[in-house]
């Protein structure tokens, strides 16, 4: 009895927990074909958010806020990347700073983290359509990006080139430089 018991509140708990599961969706590209907003944008900062609704802009400062937390300092936070759009290559946005959020590691969604301030990158970006919960701070109008394929390249501006996977064979993936005009070309 104890063993059907413990079997069926594994089955209900690990049921409830959900982590992205997605198929290698891609090259740049290809990706391309399908989004609905791209941008060129440069990274303006980093933003940490807490349960609480605090925004802080310094990692210290926000692992400071959260060191209370026994069990796991990130438990109820999120982030987010805040971007200035150079350049609105495809779709309708008409700011010019966009918050773009994280993942929660169940919603397919690439993280922000590896994003350098300063620098400047083609995203191919949308704004998620899914109810509650969303990362703290989270509105309908904020944007993610993909996780599950390659949604991004960076942006060279000395040469006027862009470097990532951006065409080849899931196999083969293997990040190159590339004229950004001719990409302009090829996604427009």
């Amino acid at each position: 009895m104890k063993k059907l018991l413990l079997t069926i509140l594994t089955l209900l708990f690990t049921s409830l927990i959900s982590a992205c599961s997605c198929e290698y969706g891609g090259n740049f590209l290809h990706v391309t074909k399908f989004s609905e907003t791209i941008v060129k944008a440069k990274i303006i900062e980093h933003v940490y958010h807490t349960e609480d609704g605090k925004r802080y802009t310094a990692h210290n400062e926000f692992v400071a806020s959260q060191i209370h937390n026994n069990f796991d300092p990130h438990y109820g936070t999120g982030e987010s990347i805040n971007i200035e759009i150079l350049e609105l290559i495809r779709g309708t946005e008409k700011r010019k700073i966009i918050e773009i959020f994280s993942t929660d590691g169940a919603d397919c969604r690439a993280s922000t983290s590896g994003f350098e301030k300063g620098k400047i990158y083609i995203m191919s970006i949308y704004q998620p359509k899914r109810p509650e919960p969303k990362l703290p701070n989270e509105t309908d109008s904020d944007y993610a990006i993909g996780g599950c394929s390659e949604n991004w390249v960076e942006y060279l501006p000395e040469t006027n080139e862009v470097f990532g996977i951006i065409k080849g064979k899931s196999y083969r993936r293997k990040a190159k430089k590339h004229s950004y005009d001719k990409l302009i070309k090829k996604i427009t």
